[in-house]
């Protein structure tokens, strides 16, 4: 039940915490395989994005393909699990006006204020972004998306959000060749489609996702396989929102452009074009985050890592591995300073592979990182 409180119990380095609707958290014990790396919880749904509130709780979509009660939940510290925002809009009552679908990027703004980006890919209803205000428990905004910013191929992962230059951009690795950044004006709520087809945002022909030396691939609806959505997925801004980094999942680059000329409506395509820097190398990755020194943190998914990103060298390296970090994802910092992912094996797997149910398993992380960032990103 909402508010239910789970007991606890702690035996040397077990944490037992049981949580109800739908979303119960299972025995884990936190054993670090590399100094930096420690378990806060397991998961026994796949998670697709999360988020930190201000009071320190995790909020954590859940993967459409689980069909879950709850697509989206707050969990706290202690381990409490309620729906999110509340439990009519997360379990998408009939008679509800404002329902989640299947949430996917999630942001915290510098107010407060929680966006959701809902896919609609559970019951195929249109695209929308909802703005929460978390503190106040109540409905900020709803972005409904619709062409010309989308495609009826349009296929939305993530989201980077900058309320005090008015900008939300949202990725859309769509089939792929047709990829694009969405950038929405939050002055107006209306939506443009840029960089569709660039470099920055298309997946390399031929450069597959291996994990363990295994080709990653995914079904399609009619039951073909097919190379997994490659297109631009990591999207981020820099603290003072000057630059968005970004870049397709299957490409070995990392991009970055000025906001300012993400938000010049009278910029052509070929000039905003022109504008894009290659950044930095980097490994196949579903999600990045920078810390208040501008190092870019990567979820590494061949190399089963989290990766960084020196500012000052603009050099890849592992900052932590381990064999557990099957496809990290949802990276963000906490209040305390520290980095946050989740793992989903499910996605790090060839289609038919069963796992054991000890590697079946989607965990909570926490790593120290060189410098500390903004909560929420």
């Amino acid at each position: 039940m909402p508010g239910h409180r789970p007991s606890q119990s702690y035996h040397g380095r077990y944490l037992v915490v049981v949580l109800l609707l739908g979303f119960s958290l299972m025995p884990v014990r936190s054993r670090d395989l590399e100094p930096q790396a420690e378990v806060v919880f397991q998961l026994p749904l796949a998670p697709s994005g999360m988020t930190m509130a201000s009071n320190g709780a995790f909020l954590i979509s859940v993967s459409y393909e689980e069909k879950p009660q709850n697509r989206v939940i707050s969990l706290s510290k202690s381990g409490e699990s309620t729906p999110f925002p509340n439990t009519r809009v997360s379990q998408a009552a009939p008679d509800e006006p404002l329902t989640l679908d299947a949430v996917r990027g999630m942001a915290l703004d510098k107010n407060g204020v929680v966006w959701m980006l809902d896919c609609g890919r559970r019951t195929e209803v249109p695209p929308k972004i909802i703005a929460w205000d978390a503190e106040h428990k109540r409905l900020q905004r709803v972005l409904n998306l619709s062409q010309p910013a989308l495609l009826p191929g349009s296929n939305l992962n993530d989201i980077a959000v900058d309320v005090e230059h008015q900008i939300l951009v949202v990725a859309d690795s769509a089939s792929g060749v047709d990829a694009a950044l969405v950038i929405i004006d939050l002055a107006t709520g209306l939506g443009r489609r840029v960089l569709q087809g660039h470099p920055s945002v298309v997946p390399v022909n031929g450069l597959d996702l291996l994990i363990d030396g295994k080709k990653i691939q995914t079904r399609r609806l009619d039951g073909t396989l097919a190379d997994p959505d490659g297109g631009v997925r990591p999207v981020a801004l820099d603290r003072r929102g000057e630059w968005l980094y970004f870049g397709p999942m299957r490409s070995l680059k990392l991009y970055r452009v000025k906001t300012e000329h993400l938000r010049n409506t009278a910029l052509s395509s070929d000039k905003l074009a022109g504008l894009v820097e290659e950044y930095s190398a980097k490994p196949l990755c579903s999600s990045i985050s920078l810390d208040s020194k501008n190092n870019i943190y990567v979820s590494d998914l061949p190399g089963k890592a989290i990766g960084l990103i020196a500012a000052s060298t603009r050099q890849y390296r592992v900052l932590a591995a381990d064999p557990r970090f099957l496809w990290p994802d949802g990276l963000c910092f906490g209040p305390d300073g520290k980095l946050y992912f989740f793992t989903n094996p499910r996605s790090a797997l060839p289609k038919g592979t069963r796992l054991p149910p000890e590697s079946a398993v989607n965990y909570l992380f926490k790593l120290q990182t060189p410098a500390s960032g903004r909560v929420g990103d």
